[in-house]
């Protein structure tokens, strides 16, 4: 029997995250085949992740994001531009496409809870890092259902960015 993880979908389904190979040519895509209009393009997003874990030890990697939504859901598109990370194994052994969906936490408690929930599942951390007080851990759900489960947590300064966003204020 499985153990219960904590209900964090208590958080929200907040984002669909997609990696692509070339982010300017998957915002044109993702535009014209979906209506997503408009997308924040946020490159070397690495560069500023500390505390970055990869597969159970420190991590490099550096990836570029855009941010646009679909009504009330985030798409996410991941460039990986360099290290090792779930990202670029994802194109290695898949190619683009459709990689994690994200849940977001409430509370850091929650986010921990959740992580921790997931862990004791059989679903080990597969990535994770921090943006000053914000988290994300991609957990390794890829067998059960086909993507990462990412678990994020932002403090509501962090949460105005994506409002501003999603408003088209940017």
């Amino acid at each position: 029997m499985i153990s219960a993880v904590p209900p964090f979908p208590d958080g929200q389904l907040q984002q669909l995250g997609y990696v692509v190979r070339d982010l300017d040519e998957a915002i044109e895509q993702f535009s014209a085949t979906f209506g997503v209009s408009r997308f924040f393009v946020w490159r070397d997003l690495g560069a500023t992740i500390t505390g970055k874990t990869y597969r159970g030890r420190p991590g490099e990697f550096q990836f570029s994001c855009a941010f646009g939504y679909a009504g009330d859901i985030m798409v996410e598109l991941i460039q990986h531009d360099s290290g090792e990370s779930i990202f670029k194994d994802w194109l290695d052994e898949r190619g683009p496409g459709l990689h994690h969906v994200c849940f977001l936490m409430g509370s850091v408690q929650q986010f921990e809870a959740a992580v921790a929930g997931m862990e004791a599942a059989g679903h080990p951390i597969a990535m994770s890092g921090r943006s000053e007080d914000a988290r994300f851990t991609y957990t390794d759900t890829v067998d059960p259902f086909g993507v990462y489960t990412e678990l994020a947590y932002g403090p509501p300064e962090f949460l105005a960015a994506f409002d501003r966003i999603k408003a088209g204020d940017f």
